[in-house]
């Protein structure tokens, strides 16, 4: 099976100057976790996840390495200080720029290797170059329930 037969057709999509606060916004609207960041040409620049939003309040020492700064921890009044630069950050600002993407034909398994390795739950799926679809773990789950019986 393609992916093209599992993939979302109609993707959300931001700029990369987007308020962070904005972005935010559309993520909780649409409920969904992650958008593709696309240029004035359709082309995949970036992602913005909810992880790159919580990261953004974090301290970088604290996501980098496994330390514990315990009044940083306790106190969370710098955590949401930090949160409230959403309103001034771009999606640029916090996006992630390596982005794996795919293509129509790639067949599912690898795509749900290539999920599953590199740790991401969607991956754009482009055709020369432009986004023409998403597909995310849940879709991957969905058809493995349908094709096995339990939907």
């Amino acid at each position: 099976m393609k992916i093209s037969e599992l993939m979302t057709k109609e993707v959300f999509t931001i700029p990369p100057d987007m308020s962070v606060k904005e972005a935010a916004r559309l993520l909780m609207d649409k409920e969904i976790s992650g958008l593709p960041v696309v240029d004035k040409d359709n082309k995949v620049i970036g992602m913005l996840t909810e992880k790159d939003i919580i990261s953004m309040a974090m301290p970088k020492y604290l996501e980098e390495k496994d330390l514990h700064d315990f009044a940083y921890i306790l106190d969370d009044g710098p955590f949401w200080k930090k949160a409230e630069e959403a309103d001034k950050l771009k999606v640029k600002d916090i996006m992630r720029k390596e982005v794996l993407c795919v293509s129509e034909s790639t067949p599912l398994p690898e795509v749900a290797r290539l999920m599953i390795s590199k740790k991401v739950r969607r991956i754009p799926i482009v055709t020369d170059g432009k986004l023409v679809g998403i597909i995310a773990r849940a879709d991957i789950v969905k058809e493995i329930a349908k094709k096995t019986g339990i939907i």
